[in-house]
Formats: structure tokens, C-alpha cells, sequence
């Protein structure tokens, strides 16, 4: 199991899947025997292996293990409250996060308002050990709030996000200095979302501003929120015409993210084809169209060979960036280039005959 995880965070997800897979048939022997002993590691098993299977773009899946879990964990907190409510909470907070990632939104957002619910009665009994719950709850839930068009919700649990972790990074900023950036760029987000883009700015730009300081100070670690953190700000700086900027912001963020690629390819690759969009994006803002082409292209080829080998979890990008790149090829006058956008198109057409069209990939990102 721990070895899955270490898998992961290097981006070897393959080898994190079959780990996991292996702990939870071994969890499940175990359980058998034993399940009063063994049955809450096979349903800490379960979120993990949920984990991993979402990373290889195996989302049925995932969910399955996600109520599993869930469904684990109710029983044994149904037993012993005081012992498992913060698991069953943790594990709705998880299954939320599944089903939004095949669609089924409404039912994400229910699981996920439970999660919330059960966080907050335990924050009020022991607000030091589970106001940090509460709040990661509620950041999750802005973003599922945010998902079915309930904007002003989502700022609303986004604002209570920022406000807890505000109180908890001035109590102890080693602990939760980062936990505060992550909620500042989703209620950025947010706040681009309700047409409030001047706050969406100051917002991101206190995140970047929190990201430069941890990363200064532990780079492997926090290089990769400031990068992420920088492409949003792009999109926020081009919101309010500050388009030069906007591309400044989108350079660094490349910038970064080449670093990291070169260094994690596994890990990175995703994000940095991400970031070379966002660059084209900023580009065909300011009708360079042919530079935009060129970035675009340039992101659909540094996705091409992960998204071969994982198109369920890089398809979405896949085919926002194909379609960002025929819109700029129009605008310049070329010609799209067949060859490249053929994966993405295959991959579409087989979506589409199963019946679930994909949406374009949102260009910002939550933490």
C-alpha cells in the first residue's frame, strides 16, 4: 500500500496501480479472517487503489472502489461513531470527487455536502483536529458547487474555505501556509466564475505570492503549485486585459513545468502540455495566430505519447487543445496538420459512439 503511494508521487502509475491492486487483494484475505481487525485497512486500501486507477484514467473503476470504501466505512462508523466518522467522512469526500469525474455531478455534489455536514459536528466537538478537515471539505465542494452552475454557492463555501484557512496558517504558517495558497486559487476561480475578475486577481496573485515564498524554501515540493498557480494567473490577467502579462505569467509557468517534465516526465508531461495551451490561448487573445498554432501544436505533441498510453486520462485535454489548435489554424490561414489530430480524433469518435461526449478540459486549475 505504501508502496503504491510512492509509485504515485513519482508518477509511475502503472506500477502504483498493480501495488495497490496487490494490497487490497491481500486486505481482502486478511478481512475475511478477521474483520473486526482488518476490515478498516481494506477500506483504507480501497480509497487508495481509487486513487491510482483515477490516475490511469480508469474512472468506473475507481468509483467502485470509492463506495466500497464508503460503503466499508458506514458500517464500521454505524458501530463505533467515534472511531470511523472521520474516515466515512474522508471517503464521501473521495467518492464525491469520482463521480463528479464521470459526470454524475448532482450525486457528487450530495456526497459531497454529507462530507461537509460530518466535518463540521466533528470540528465543533474537536476543532483543533478536524477544522483542517473541514476546510479541504469545503474547498471540494466549492468546486463540485461550481460544477452544476450553483456559482454564488461555490464562492460562498470557497470564501469559508479561505476564512479557516487564513485562522490556521496565522496559528501555525509551517502547517498550513500552502493549505491557504491552494484555497486562494480556487476561490480565484471561483470568483472568475461569478464575473468578479479584478477580486479573482488579487486573489490569485496573494496565492502566487504565498506559492513563491514555500517554493523558495522547498522546491521539490511546491515548484509545481507555483507553476500551476502562474498558468492560472494568465487566464486571470487576460480576464482584465492585461494581456502582456497574461503571457509573461504563461512563459513562467512553461518555464517551470519544461523543468519538471525533463526531471518527472510521468508526473509532469500532463501539465506542461496544459500550460503550452494556455501559452497558445493567450497568444490567440491577442490575434497572433500564427504563434498560437505553433503552441498549440507544440502541447498536443508533448501530450501525444502519455496520451497514447493513458487516452482515458489525458483524453479531455487531448481534445481541448486539438480544438484550440483548428480554431487558431483558421484564424492564421493553415492548414491543420491530419496526422497530428488523429488520435485525438479517433479517441473522440469512440466516445461519442459510447455516449459520453467529452467536454473541453477547464483551462484553470483547482488544488
Amino acid at each position: 500500500n505504501n508502496l503504491s503511494s510512492w509509485f504515485s508521487e513519482v508518477g509511475r502509475r502503472e506500477e502504483a496501480l498493480a501495488a495497490g491492486e496487490e494490497a487490497v487483494d491481500l486486505y481482502r484475505e486478511l478481512a475475511r479472517a478477521r474483520p473486526d481487525a482488518l476490515t478498516p485497512d481494506l477500506a483504507m486500501s480501497l480509497t487508495n487503489l481509487s486513487s491510482s486507477l483515477s490516475a490511469v484514467g480508469r474512472r468506473e473503476e475507481a468509483l467502485a472502489a470509492d463506495e466500497e470504501g464508503v460503503d466499508l466505512y458506514r458500517e464500521l462508523a454505524r458501530a463505533r461513531p467515534d472511531a470511523f466518522t472521520a474516515n466515512l467522512a474522508g471517503s464521501l469526500n473521495n467518492l464525491a470527487s469520482s463521480l463528479s469525474d464521470v459526470g454524475r455531478q448532482e450525486e457528487a455534489l450530495a456526497v459531497g455536502d454529507e462530507a461537509v455536514d460530518l466535518y463540521r459536528e466533528l470540528a465543533r466537538a474537536c476543532p483543533d483536529a478536524f477544522t483542517p478537515n473541514l476546510a479541504m471539505a469545503l474547498n471540494n465542494l466549492a468546486s463540485l458547487l461550481s460544477k452544476v452552475g450553483r456559482q454564488e454557492e461555490a464562492l460562498a463555501a470557497g470564501d469559508e474555505a479561505v476564512d479557516l484557512y487564513r485562522e490556521l496558517a496565522r496559528a501555525r504558517p509551517d502547517a498550513f501556509t500552502a493549505n491557504l495558497a491552494g484555497s486562494l486559487n480556487n476561490l480565484a476561480n471561483r470568483l472568475s466564475a461569478v464575473g468578479r475578475r479584478e477580486e479573482a486577481l488579487a486573489g490569485g496573485e496573494e496565492a502566487i505570492d504565498l506559492y513563491r515564498e514555500l517554493a523558495r524554501a522547498r522546491p521539490d515540493t511546491f515548484t509545481p503549485d507555483l507553476a500551476m498557480s502562474l498558468n492560472n494567473l494568465a487566464s486571470w490577467l487576460s480576464e482584465v486585459g492585461r494581456r502582456e502579462e497574461a503571457l509573461a505569467a504563461g512563459e513562467e509557468a512553461i518555464d517551470l513545468y519544461r523543468e519538471l517534465a525533463l526531471a518527472r516526465p510521468n508526473a509532469f508531461t500532463h501539465e506542461l502540455a496544459r500550460a503550452l495551451s494556455v501559452k497558445g490561448n493567450r497568444l490567440f487573445d491577442l490575434e497572433q495566430w500564427d504563434k498560437a498554432t505553433k503552441f498549440l501544436e507544440e502541447a498536443i505533441r508533448t501530450l501525444d505519447t502519455a496520451f497514447r498510453k493513458f487516452p482515458m486520462a489525458h483524453g479531455q485535454l487531448m481534445v481541448a487543445i486539438g480544438r484550440n489548435y483548428i480554431e487558431a489554424c483558421e484564424k492564421a490561414g493553415t492548414k491543420p496538420d491530419d496526422e497530428l489530430l488523429l488520435p485525438a480524433i479517433t479517441y473522440l469518435q469512440a466516445k461519442q459512439e459510447a455516449g459520453r461526449a467529452n467536454e473541453p478540459a477547464a483551462e484553470n486549475s483547482d488544488n
